[in-house]
């Protein structure tokens, strides 16, 4: 059944805005079929189109597979830069439902809820971890070891800590990450 534009010209861009995402996304299965059938699918469409590239048939087959949302490719944000990485039903939720960020207030912190399209670049780093979002006591963490570096003098590369006959020793208020635990555990075990 053939789909009848209306008359009013907002109406008639959303629809059309719509039936484009949709084709995208539909573009996206026929392509991971297609992939899943021959792996050199990609050369034969970019030989028979060569305005599309390897990258671009890469957003289609994510989308197709359900691994990245359509909607995340329409805006460039810092926010959605984070979302893409995330599972596809985070993806979802987060396009339109607003995500906790910690804030320093005067009295301690607070809780802002922002939607990730309108996230500055900062916000994005301390909400976003790798395949997830940070909870809020990881954000409270985060904070606390940005402010520890820009505390430290620009040009030194004092370390937080010091190993002296198989201890650490810790500088007060050191925070340190994953990695750098690590890193003393390794040094400590050589």
């Amino acid at each position: 059944m053939k789909q009848t534009l209306t008359t009013d010209p907002i109406d008639q861009f959303i629809t059309l805005f719509q039936q484009g995402v949709d084709a995208w996304i539909k573009a996206g299965e026929i392509l991971v079929q297609l992939v899943e059938e021959d792996p050199h699918t990609y050369d034969y469409i970019i030989q028979r189109c060569p305005t599309l590239n390897a990258g671009i048939l890469g957003r289609f087959e994510q989308m197709g597979r359900k691994t990245l949302h359509p909607q995340l490719l329409l805006t460039a944000s810092p926010g959605f830069d984070k979302l893409r990485k995330l599972p596809f039903s985070m993806q979802e939720r987060y396009l339109t439902e607003p995500v906790p960020i910690i804030v320093h207030t005067g009295t301690g912190t607070d809780v802002l809820l922002v939607e990730a399209k309108n996230m500055t670049k900062e916000q994005a780093n301390q909400v976003f971890a790798p395949g997830r979002i940070r909870t809020e006591g990881e954000q409270k963490a985060w904070l606390m070891q940005q402010r520890s570096m820009a505390a430290r003098p620009v040009g030194t590369n004092v370390s937080p800590w010091k190993i002296k006959g198989g201890r650490v020793e810790f500088q007060a208020g050191a925070t340190l990450s994953a990695g750098e635990l690590a890193t003393i555990i390794t040094q400590l075990t050589k």
